[in-house]
């Protein structure tokens, strides 16, 4: 269970138990977002839970900021750092996955990319894909490789210009996602910049921590509050004139205080949250091979929306366990 010292500081255990929220939404997204068939609130819920992305994205955006503010370093030395972390387990999930599909289900790199199909992949494991003519590749769901790891180059410049301008940066990256922007790269990042700047904002001002401690001293008022808040928000994202995903910067923020505040009062959630959060960029990275390329109809032979979701991502942490065994000598081994 969160403590209230650990709430104050939206400390690394805070961050899990928002990741692994994320990662559920993640999961549901993807299995239910192109079936209508499963009904009404089981299809509109999915496509909802894609704001699991802006989630990932302003946690990401706190997470680096807290991390600058401890401990400055140069900007050479930050993308060294921070982006092996990020290729490290990309590089083993594909190295795992990649030859089982090309070996036992016939995804050949050649069917996948057409031609040049070794450069291609390359690119894709620079997670510079979606940037180059290349499109989704071998998983569609590494497209998010491309936004992290472009907003991560962009974070020592957004770091420095929010912390001297503040608001005025969310502002103008607010504007982005209103104005018609064409740019191909702009394009593919305006949506989530705003969210990831919001994050290190927050960071800045220690935003979380006095929303938070204010939306928990609310009592049992603070379900209906939040609950309200989420609701509105669902109904505007889907039929509002700011539908989709120009509004899930306020969604996720508006979900990570709510989590957090149920997460301080319920040992249980917090633990099982936590628990998820520290497996979900593994999951995230190799669960579509698992529930759409190989197993498929394993996965959806179990009918029921809930008992698909238990299946897989209980299958999913299985694997995330397993991956973490191979992890853990590389990382120490490259320090």
């Amino acid at each position: 269970m969160i403590t209230k010292e650990a709430v104050f500081k939206f400390n690394i255990d805070t961050t899990n138990i928002n990741k692994g929220f994320a990662l559920i939404l993640l999961l549901w997204h993807h299995l239910f977002y192109e079936y209508p068939e499963y009904g009404f609130l089981v299809y509109k819920s999915a496509l909802l839970a894609k704001v699991c992305v802006a989630i990932f994205v302003l946690l990401s955006g706190y997470g680096l900021s807290e991390s600058f503010k401890k401990k400055p370093m140069g900007i050479w030395r930050f993308y060294f750092t921070r982006l092996k972390k990020l290729y490290i387990t990309y590089w083993i999930i594909a190295l795992i996955f990649i030859p089982i599909g090309v070996f036992y289900f016939d995804r050949t790199l050649e069917k996948i990319y057409g031609n040049y199909e070794h450069i291609k992949l390359l690119i894709q494991m620079l997670g510079l894909h979606m940037y180059l003519p290349v499109g989704y590749g071998y998983n569609p769901t590494w497209w998010f490789m491309s936004l992290i790891i472009g907003l991560y180059l962009l974070f020592p410049f957004l770091y420095k210009i929010i912390v001297k301008f503040g608001i005025i940066i969310l502002f103008i990256l607010l504007l982005l996602i209103v104005l018609p922007i064409n740019a191909p790269i702009l394009s593919f990042l305006k949506v989530w910049l705003l969210p990831f700047a919001i994050g290190i904002y927050l960071s800045q001002k220690n935003g979380f921590e006095i929303l938070i401690n204010y939306f928990n001293k609310l009592g049992n008022l603070k379900f209906f509050v939040g609950l309200t808040l989420i609701l509105l928000i669902s109904i505007e994202r889907s039929y509002g004139p700011i539908a989709g995903t120009k509004i899930d910067w306020l969604f996720a923020f508006v979900i990570i205080v709510f989590i957090s505040s149920l997460a301080l009062n319920s040992k249980l959630l917090s633990t099982v949250l936590r628990f998820l959060g520290k497996h979900s960029y593994n999951i995230f990275l190799f669960h579509t091979f698992i529930y759409h390329y190989y197993w498929k109809e394993f996965i959806y032979s179990f009918q029921f929306p809930i008992l698909i979701f238990i299946v897989l991502i209980n299958i999913s942490l299985i694997i995330s366990i397993l991956i973490d065994k191979i992890k853990q000598p590389i990382y120490r081994m490259l320090g």
